[in-house]
């Protein structure tokens, strides 16, 4: 079982005894660990999840140093990052750490800058220019776990207990010695934006839609294509003035030829949705049906 030790270190007065409560903690490691867990989608999505587990410091001992004080349970400060037994890959884990932290230097880093542009490198970075020019080169990974929004959660879950009086900071130790500190004067800094749309696809067709009704208020009308039903938007001008200047009349069961846009999109809640606009009208087919006439004879 591969193994990588990744250790966090809470700091403030209020913690004086080398104490916090769980109400605190638990939350906070439980971030960590699905943080973790998340960037390890984005990277090697058909891996067995990690897991973020306590590290014990004497053998048989899974919590170290609970007690109970006031009524509170209170834990030692110390997390190891252990993964599943079904992998053994050491540099993963090293990896998803360095995401992480590199997650939060760029965060502190930038918060108070506006990024300008940004060009991909051929060796898996990507350089960063912020609004004063400054060039920053960061790992084309870090950067799509920076732009993922359940990362972004996590993280600022993770470095929640800053906002607890008695808690001033919080190191997060990797590689034995190297560390990244967020400050209480940091937490706000971990805010997650509103994530925008993220379109899929944009196609054009010739088809026939039958009208439901015309909605001249929103200026969306809804059809049927057969079984789907949808409101769609008309940006045919000459269509539309015909309309308004009643030389265009509508039966419930009018059917238009058009030329229909649909656009695919991830909407901010990430769910998958479509947005169709009919470009031009073609042409108009009057509704209500009609007996065909069945001739026998046919002229020669």
């Amino acid at each position: 079982m591969a193994q990588y030790d990744f250790t966090i270190h809470y700091d403030g007065d209020g913690l004086a005894n080398n104490r916090i409560p769980i109400r605190d903690l638990a939350p906070s490691l439980l971030a960590v660990s699905t943080a973790f867990q998340e960037i390890q989608k984005l990277n090697d999505p058909l891996e067995e999840p990690v897991s973020l587990d306590i590290k014990a410091s004497e053998p048989g001992s899974f919590i170290v140093d609970l007690v109970l004080a006031n009524g509170g349970d209170f834990i030692q400060k110390a997390v190891s990052l252990i993964n599943s037994s079904n992998s053994n890959a050491l540099l993963n884990l090293k990896d998803y750490v360095l995401i992480f932290v590199g997650v939060i230097t760029f965060i502190t880093g930038t918060a108070h800058h506006k990024l300008k542009n940004k060009k991909d490198n051929d060796d898996g970075t990507v350089e960063i220019t912020i609004d004063d020019n400054t060039k920053i080169t960061i790992s084309k990974k870090v950067l799509d776990a920076y732009q993922n929004v359940e990362v972004r959660k996590s993280i600022k879950d993770a470095v929640k207990p800053l906002s607890k009086d008695g808690i001033e900071s919080i190191d997060f130790y990797h590689d034995n010695h190297d560390k990244v500190t967020v400050r209480k004067a940091d937490y706000p800094l971990f805010n997650v934006p509103d994530a925008g749309e993220k379109e899929i696809n944009i196609s054009e067709e010739d088809t026939f839609l039958q009208i439901i009704s015309v909605a001249f208020e929103h200026g969306k009308w809804q059809f049927s294509s057969g079984g789907n039903r949808f409101f769609a938007k008309i940006e045919d001008k000459n269509f539309l003035n015909d309309v308004e200047k009643n030389f265009q009349q509508f039966g419930s069961t009018d059917v238009l030829k058009v030329r229909l846009r649909t656009r695919q999109y991830i909407d901010k809640t990430g769910l998958l949705k479509s947005e169709y606009t009919i470009l031009h009208v073609l042409d108009h087919q009057r509704g209500g049906q009609q007996i065909e006439l069945n001739f026998t004879d046919t002229e020669v």
